[in-house]
Order: structure tokens, then C-alpha cells, then sequence
């Protein structure tokens, strides 16, 4: 009997191509067995573009609460009322329509290979988002571990759809333990559900990464994140993608402009799901937008 050798999938040849010329062998090692990696700063963007999010976030922050940060400094929440909040902390949304430095984010070769790696090409941005966290007790003793996937059912879900959704974390600060740090529950994602009250925070590890540092990690697996001891703020972006058949946390398809989708290659159209061309109104079908950005 003959065997034919079996050839890779050109989709899967392109993103495993772009994975070694990034230098992201090991990082891939790191998701399929921890369910999330840390990518260096090196392998993520410039300190310019570094500086320059941090910046922008700072200054959206102080435009929606009316008050001035800083990062040596405790926040406040001031007039802001966006849900949910604690006494040490509250998350900025929609970003990638407050700034074009977010649609640059997006497009980011880094963050776009190890998504189309986890996804195999079939995400969307669902949301793009700041944790503004400060000194304080967040989540407390249980660290909110969760999954990010969707509600479990008694029955449990089948493993496939367990994977519908991935996500993201670019550090603008330093992260280790007593900064807050993300907590992590290495291999969760393979259990396939929900963790239990109280369940994994013995097993929970902090994910202590330099600012510039994207953190990757699978919809599955159970993270929370420590309580911040020391003063100052902790900053990231969290971008949160899903699967395209799914709908997104956050309004994106018929909002992002003309300008939006004109200055940003094809890839920005699909990835905020402007090149679906469902969602009618009264008078049907628009085939004319979608198909520009194919």
C-alpha cells in the first residue's frame, strides 16, 4: 500500500510560517499545555507604540471620569458609572472606536498570529477593553476565577464549542503578584467548564509579565487575577475575540465608519465583521460595503 504524503492546509501553512518568522514556537507549546504564554515585549510592539497606548489610555481614563491619573497614584472613579465596578477598580470599553492607536492594536502581527492559531482564522474582535485596577482587595480570596466561555449547561458542553472564544492581555504596566497580577490555573481548559466557587485558587499561579508583554490565553482557562498591595495602577488592553458565528460583547459592524475601514487593510474588515453583509433592515440585503473590504 502507497501512502501519499499528506500536505499542509494552506491556511494553516501561512499562520504556522508567520508563528517561526515571529519566534513564537514556545509560546505555542506553552497554550496547548497551560492554556496561555507570555510573549516578551521584544516579540509584541516598539516601547514607542508601548508608551504611546499607555498614554491614550490614561487620557481616556481622565476623559470619562473627570479626574486626573497617574501611574504612581491610586485611581478614582469619579464621574464614570460604566458597570462593573469595584472600590479598586473599573474596565474602559470600547476602545477601538475611541482612538485609532486601538485599530493599530488590533492589526498587530503578533497579536493576529497566535489568535489565528487558536481560532484557525475564524475570529472576530468581540470587545477591546482597559482594566484600570488599583491598591485594594479586587476579587478577593476566590480571585474570580472564570472561563470565558459561554455558561456551561448541566450537561456540560462538547469540547469543540469550548474553544469559540480566545483571549488577550498588552501589559502597560508591570505585572507580578502583589501589582495584581493575572491568576491562572494551568491545563483548566482542558476540563471543559466553569470552575466551582472556590474551585482552583489553590492551584492559581500569578502571571507575572514586563510592561509590553502580551499575555495569551484560551477561552477556557480558569483566571482571576490577585489583589493589588502596592499603590499605583496596573493598565493593560484586553482584547476578547470569538468565533464569527457568535455575536460580539460590543457593536461593531455597521458602526466602524468608512474612514475607519478605508485607512486599514481587508483584515480590519473582517475582524470587526464588516465584511458580513447579514444584518438587514427594511430594505434588505447591502451587498455594496461588505464586498469592498473582501
Amino acid at each position: 500500500m502507497v501512502r501519499t504524503k499528506s500536505k499542509t492546509p494552506p491556511y494553516l501553512g501561512e499562520n504556522l510560517s508567520q508563528i517561526k518568522k515571529l519566534g513564537l514556537q514556545n509560546n505555542i507549546n506553552d497554550l496547548e499545555i497551560d492554556g496561555f504564554t507570555i510573549i516578551p515585549p521584544k516579540k509584541v510592539a516598539s516601547t514607542q507604540f508601548l508608551n504611546k497606548m499607555r498614554k491614550t489610555v490614561l487620557r481616556i481614563c481622565q476623559e470619562r471620569t473627570g479626574k486626573k491619573f497617574d501611574l504612581n497614584k491610586n485611581g478614582q472613579i469619579g464621574k464614570y458609572k460604566a458597570q462593573p465596578q469595584t472600590d479598586s477598580q473599573f474596565l474602559l470599553y470600547y476602545l477601538l472606536m475611541a482612538d485609532p492607536i486601538f485599530e493599530k492594536w488590533l492589526l498587530n502581527p503578533t497579536l493576529n498570529a497566535m489568535m489565528d492559531y487558536l481560532m484557525k482564522g475564524t475570529q472576530q474582535l468581540s470587545s477591546m477593553t482597559s482594566f484600570i485596577k488599583w491598591q485594594g482587595e479586587g476579587y478577593g480570596e476566590t480571585l474570580g476565577l472564570h472561563s470565558d466561555t459561554r455558561p456551561s449547561t448541566p450537561e456540560g458542553l462538547i469540547p469543540n464549542s469550548w474553544f469559540d472564544v480566545s483571549n488577550s492581555t498588552y501589559c502597560l504596566t508591570d505585572y507580578t503578584k502583589e501589582n495584581g497580577a493575572m491568576a491562572m490555573v494551568p491545563g483548566s481548559h482542558r476540563l471543559y467548564r466553569q470552575p466551582k466557587p472556590g474551585e482552583g485558587v489553590d492551584k492559581a499561579v500569578p502571571v507575572e509579565a514586563k510592561a509590553g508583554s502580551l499575555i495569551i490565553f484560551n477561552g477556557g482557562i480558569w483566571h482571576g487575577a490577585f489583589p493589588k498591595k502596592t499603590e499605583g495602577l496596573r493598565l493593560n488592553v484586553t482584547s476578547y475575540f470569538c468565533h464569527r458565528k457568535l455575536k460580539t460583547q460590543e457593536a461593531y459592524q455597521w458602526r466602524v465608519t468608512k474612514e475607519m475601514l478605508d485607512r486599514n487593510p481587508p483584515k480590519f474588515a473582517k475582524l470587526v465583521g464588516a465584511d458580513d453583509e447579514y444584518g438587514w433592515d427594511a430594505k434588505g440585503p447591502d451587498y455594496s460595503r461588505p464586498l469592498k473590504y473582501l
